[in-house]
């Protein structure tokens, strides 16, 4: 059990003040600093070029739709917004646009069961939405008879903005044909609602330690659903106060520079998305994000990424990286000449060490992490560097791959079945953080 060699971080004045700051706001000190830097590239993997922004035209149309919003928008009490969109080149100003309000975002995939999307929506209490221009179509079709709504143009932002009155038709009934003794759900009635804000309760509790309220109507970052894998569904607000450590650390780690380019991988209703987005915003280095579909044609997508954009920095899950195929990871992802200076990997199981030897070239240099957490704790707890040594090694041993050391801002003990802390041993691993703490 990798528990018993974790080792707690603690944090210093420094970092605390750090973490005070919003990712909106570290994206504008990076803006600040690289204005006229590419920020953000959008690739159809056509024969259209690439499209760039800078990061002084990703602020600039993030303000537009920030002003919008504020003029049409009450935003009394807690404030958040769903984002309805495919990833394209204006998403991360979208995003900033939403956190600069300040608001909370939820994106809400086009491609997702409706009835799901429809009962995360209601959950939320979500009453502003904003909907691609070209996803109007879908998005009234997919979710007709559930609201009365109202809409609004954004001009020249590419988004329209839906003002939701929730109809009384009970959303839980439709998500599974399977009803209780009582005529709801089973698969509904196992969702829990606002895992890091369990706000009713932990509004006292966290008061009566000094803890910051996740009420705050500046603290929210973003709202996500787990996918159950780790037990029962939850939907989870996350505060900037929790997410800005893995940015800030993570950026660390990798020795992120304004040079990198990194890719957005993971779907935007996968917590990671996060990471990926904000470890480049904030950093001064660029973003690759190219149509979903790519994503799924591997000779395509390793030519974009290796070749015509040089990317250097890939977080993924081993699902992800093995998509390629073993031949084409050798030859392009992990091959002696690849662009890839880090390789982090997380979501799943560490791929076996054998096999991560096997398609690696022999001079290859890329850098290569586990990552390990969980949505409740705002995306990764742990991080462990593979030794370049294990890597290169001739040996055809196979070893666990240990979960590392946890990311600034988390704490890790490794529990019996009493609660008593283990020193050594086997036990279950506790994830904690300053205002929650959660049981893997």
């Amino acid at each position: 059990m990798f528990g018993s060699k974790i080792c707690v971080t603690f944090l210093t004045g420094t970092e605390n003040y750090i973490l005070k700051m919003t990712l909106q706001e570290m994206v504008h000190q990076a803006a600040s600093l690289y204005s006229d830097r590419k920020a953000v590239c959008f690739d159809e993997c056509n024969d259209k070029p690439s499209v760039f922004y800078t990061y002084k035209e990703v602020v600039s149309l993030a303000t537009e739709l920030t002003v919008f919003l504020q003029n049409y928008c009450d935003q009394r009490g807690r404030f958040e917004i769903g984002l309805y969109c495919y990833p394209g080149i204006n998403l991360p100003s979208w995003i900033l646009g939403i956190l600069q309000v300040p608001a909370a975002y939820s994106p809400l995939d086009p491609d997702a069961p409706p009835v799901l999307s429809n009962y995360f929506m209601k959950k939320c209490n979500l009453q502003y939405i904003l909907v691609e221009n070209d996803k109007i179509k879908k998005f009234k079709l997919s979710h007709a008879g559930w609201f009365y709504q109202s809409s609004f143009a954004v001009d020249d932002v590419g988004l329209t903005l839906f003002q939701i009155n929730w109809n009384d038709v009970d959303v839980n009934l439709l998500l599974d044909g399977t009803e209780d003794k009582n005529g709801i759900s089973r698969a509904a009635s196992d969702w829990k609602t606002d895992y890091i804000a369990d706000l009713d309760q932990l509004k006292s509790e966290t008061s009566q330690r000094g803890y910051m309220d996740v009420r705050q109507q500046y603290s929210l970052a973003y709202i996500l659903h787990t996918s159950g894998t780790t037990g029962i569904p939850k939907i989870v607000r996350v505060p900037h106060k929790c997410i800005v450590p893995n940015i800030l650390h993570l950026q660390s780690l990798f020795k992120i520079t304004p040079h990198d380019m990194l890719f957005l991988a993971s779907p935007l209703t996968f917590d990671p998305s996060v990471v990926e987005l904000f470890v480049a915003l904030t950093s001064g280095a660029s973003l690759l994000i190219v149509p979903n579909p790519i994503k799924m044609m591997p000779l395509k997508l390793s030519a974009t990424l290796f070749h015509r954009h040089r990317v250097t920095v890939l977080q993924a899950t081993p699902t992800f990286l093995r998509r390629f195929g073993a031949q084409l990871i050798k030859s392009t992802v992990l091959s002696t000449s690849t662009s890839l200076r880090v390789l982090a990997l997380g979501g799943e199981a560490f791929p076996a060490l054998n096999i991560l030897r096997s398609w690696k070239g022999r001079e290859n240099k890329t850098h290569v992490f586990n990552l390990y957490g969980i949505t409740e704790v705002s995306s990764w707890a742990t991080c462990y560097r593979i030794p370049d040594e294990v890597l290169s090694s001739d040996l055809r041993f196979d070893s666990p791959v240990p979960l590392g050391s946890p990311l600034l801002g988390t704490t890790i003990e490794v529990r019996d079945a009493t609660g008593s802390a283990v020193l050594d041993g086997e036990g279950q691993v506790f994830i904690g953080y300053l205002i929650f703490i959660s049981l893997n």
